[in-house]
């Protein structure tokens, strides 16, 4: 199997490469990074406090596959999956198995996480759009939206934007680097005069644009005015948006650093304390798959054979909005303060620490918000995290206290899950810090050494002569964890 797209693909969507780059760059300057929303409805996403008409094209899971809106349940039969369809009719008429297939599955990719910010490109160019954007679903995965309102203008040629634009476009992927230009020059208008290993045309304004190509590469770009002085677009003004539609009250706020580095460093072990409770109600509680009840009075989770100590940790209701903790836990919250290392009057500016209740509307993942502000507290505070639909406890049963690391599988199992509640709250400027985090903390929590001989590609927890690798994408994203033979061959 290649990793690559198909060649029906690829000849579809080359074309559109270096001009989408422009174009991306120009709507990421526009409506800078920030929280994510969006309105199936309207259709709409908001990013920043700004909204724009918008349409989701896929979703990419966990697993490695991504799945088209017009064939997900949750977005097919809504008005935001409209231009996913076009996808589809587009694919039947040009036999593209990509577009025509319910799920592809991206996992002979070296990198599916980073195949499917390709196939976001690809969708643009497709479907002549003037954004993307990339949403956290929950802690689930992600969800990509193409951005098509006129307020968003159309990438005007700005120097060094082109020449990024250019250089990006041919490289990212297989193909000759004449393609992406030859699309970039019939976007602009520009009629090609094709010389010994160059192409090059003239703007409206007058700048000549020559592009220098080596097979698939560009290896050089200028841009040169009229009579070859300074190019008028090197100097020409910013675009900017017309006529968008400021949301002062969409989700606006991120969970707090200080917290996420606490939640990076206990989210997998939480995982695994959860895990081994949940394998001793089995072995020893007659626990058959059904939720235990909870037993106020006695204060304890009630499974078939018996109890487990626990106390109410908080509650919450995505739909609602909110967030509460349970009454009594000022201790469980002080113990979080401290392990963030906030002083009293730090804490009481944060209003995931303070007061009874906490509005979660401001927040773009709701769901992972409130799970990990519970589960970190009820980790830092020496407890074991569970749930009851969208009731929390922290069990205190102290025959839960012996917890520590089975077999290798477990902590793949451990380290993926903590990335994936994690990954919705965590900032591109952040998030390399954040995960790294997570994979070594955990495997210092149990003991194993911790090898950089893989970096900046993964890191290992080393047990005996096994090692547990976790890679790491360029943005600092666990792409995948991997038990294995120390220093042997990528599994």
């Amino acid at each position: 199997m290649t990793a690559s797209f198909s060649d029906q693909l690829l000849a579809l969507a080359r074309p559109n490469l270096a001009w989408v780059c422009e174009q991306l760059d120009l709507f990421d300057s526009l409506v800078p990074a920030g929280v994510v929303s969006f309105d199936r409805d309207e259709p709409s996403v908001t990013r920043s406090g700004i909204t724009l008409r918008a349409h989701v094209v896929g979703t990419y899971a966990l697993d490695g596959t991504w799945m088209w809106a017009w064939a997900n349940e949750s977005y097919r039969d809504s008005a935001i999956a409209v231009r996913s369809r076009e996808l589809r009719e587009l694919g039947e008429r040009a036999g593209v198995p990509e577009l025509t297939e319910p799920m592809p599955d991206l996992n002979h990719f070296p990198d599916p996480r980073l195949a499917a910010d390709h196939l976001l490109l690809m969708c643009m160019g497709l479907l002549d759009a003037r954004g993307g954007v990339i949403c956290a679903v929950n802690e689930r995965g992600r969800l990509f939206l193409v951005v098509d309102d006129p307020a968003v203008p159309r990438a005007e040629p700005r120097v060094p934007r082109l020449t990024t634009a250019l250089r990006n476009g041919a490289a990212l992927l297989p193909g000759p680097a004449l393609k992406p230009v030859q699309g970039w020059f019939a976007r602009h208008g520009i009629k090609p005069v094709y010389g010994p290993g160059r192409v090059e045309g003239v703007l409206d304004g007058g700048d000549r644009v020559v592009v220098a190509l080596g097979g698939e590469r560009v290896v050089g770009v200028e841009v040169t005015g009229d009579g070859g002085g300074a190019p008028r677009c090197g100097t020409a003004g910013e675009q900017e948006l017309q006529g968008a539609r400021l949301s002062p009250d969409a989700p606006h706020r991120t969970f707090p650093r200080p917290l996420l580095a606490v939640a990076a460093r206990e989210m997998a072990f939480s995982i695994l304390r959860t895990r081994a409770m949940v394998q001793y109600a089995d072995d020893h509680l007659g626990f058959d798959g059904r939720p235990p009840l909870w037993d106020e009075q006695a204060g304890e989770l009630r499974f078939p054979g018996g109890g487990l100590k626990a106390r109410r940790l908080g509650s919450y209701d995505a739909e609602a909005g909110w967030f509460r903790w349970a009454p009594a836990t000022e201790d469980i919250r002080d113990r979080l303060r401290e392990a963030a290392g906030l002083a009293p009057e730090e804490a009481g500016n944060l209003p995931e620490l303070c007061g009874e209740q906490l509005d979660l509307t401001v927040y773009g993942p709701r769901e992972a918000v409130a799970v990990a502000l519970a589960r970190t507290a009820a980790n830092v505070a020496g407890h074991t995290f569970t749930s009851l639909g969208n009731h929390f406890f922290a069990v205190t049963d102290e025959r839960l206290s012996d917890t520590g690391i089975t077999d290798l599988d477990a902590a793949v199992t451990d380290i993926r899950g903590g990335a994936s509640r994690l990954q919705g709250l965590v900032e591109q400027e952040t998030r390399d810090e954040t995960m790294r985090s997570l994979a070594q903390s955990y495997f210092e929590r149990l003991g194993l050494q911790v090898w950089h001989y893989g970096q900046p590609d993964f890191v290992s927890g080393v047990m005996g002569l096994y090692e547990v690798r976790v890679y790491f994408a360029p943005d600092g994203t666990i792409t995948q964890v991997t038990p294995g033979v120390l220093m042997g061959a990528p599994m």
